[in-house]
């Protein structure tokens, strides 16, 4: 019988520092939103290359807001290439986002209810045909206008913003963007040249996520950023100094002293 994955339901406790990390970010969000006469609603989470945390960041935070927060909230995973939401929330692949684009399912069908009454979802779907082909951008930007008066925060999964066109894309149509880098993985390089590709958008960057920054978090479907553990503390290794001798007589002196006695 095939073990169950294992989701972010299944570790989500409320003092686990992942957690508190969620929640600070999204009180600095609160605080900037009572600051503004119209505030983000709509963010996209995404990173420079794969294999930065960007999909279980997204999929945590949209279960903070929801969970803690009490936002009516909606995660999407518009990462089509390599989507793993379904995974961490454990729902089905499809129907999603790409049925939606190709208009074979129904927002209804598509949208998902949660281990938490206030958090939806929306999984990426299988594309039929490739992902440049199924992208429609005009279609998208009909989903969130209607969703936009539907949830309070919608929280969108986006493919790394180097390698793909879909990011600067979809970037356009939400209100802030969250960038997520791993600590001591991520190269700098990609970082400038993340930078580069999204100056346009500078006034939309609402914040950067340093992923992993402490060796406390363990791995979990290469995201870097599931569950907690408290770090183990590392195995010191006791070296035993055997019990000083005293020194040892001089064996040539020993040996003229026993002469001396025994001709005595």
């Amino acid at each position: 019988m095939k073990r169950p994955k294992r989701t972010l339901f299944d570790s989500f406790n409320l003092d686990a520092p992942h957690v508190t990390e969620s929640r600070r970010l999204l009180q600095t969000l609160a605080r900037r939103e009572r600051d503004e006469s119209n505030p983000p609603k709509v963010y996209m989470v995404t990173s420079a290359s794969r294999g930065e945390g960007k999909s279980t960041i997204c999929g945590l935070v949209s279960m903070v807001a929801a969970r803690i927060f009490r936002r009516k909230t909606l995660v999407i995973d518009a990462d089509l290439r390599r989507p793993s939401l379904h995974s961490l929330l454990g729902l089905n692949q499809r129907p999603g986002l790409a049925e939606l684009m190709e208009g074979s399912a129904s927002v209804e069908d598509a949208t998902r209810s949660t281990l938490i009454g206030t958090l939806s979802a929306i999984p990426s779907g299988r594309p039929t045909k490739s992902v440049g082909d199924t992208y429609d951008d005009f279609a998208f930007r009909e989903l969130l206008d209607q969703f936009r008066p539907q949830y309070d925060l919608i929280f969108i999964d986006c493919p790394p913003v180097v390698p793909v066109m879909e990011p600067l894309l979809i970037a356009e149509h939400v209100d802030a963007l969250l960038l997520v880098a791993m600590a001591g993985a991520t190269q700098v390089t990609m970082i400038r040249r993340m930078r580069q590709i999204l100056a346009p958008l500078e006034p939309k960057i609402a914040g950067a996520i340093l992923n992993n920054a402490t060796d406390g978090l363990p791995y979990y479907y290469d995201y870097r950023y599931y569950g907690y553990e408290s770090p183990k503390p590392k195995r010191v290794r006791e070296i035993r100094t055997p019990a000083a001798k005293p020194p040892a007589a001089d064996d040539a002196a020993a040996r003229h002293v026993a002469r001396e006695r025994g001709g005595a």
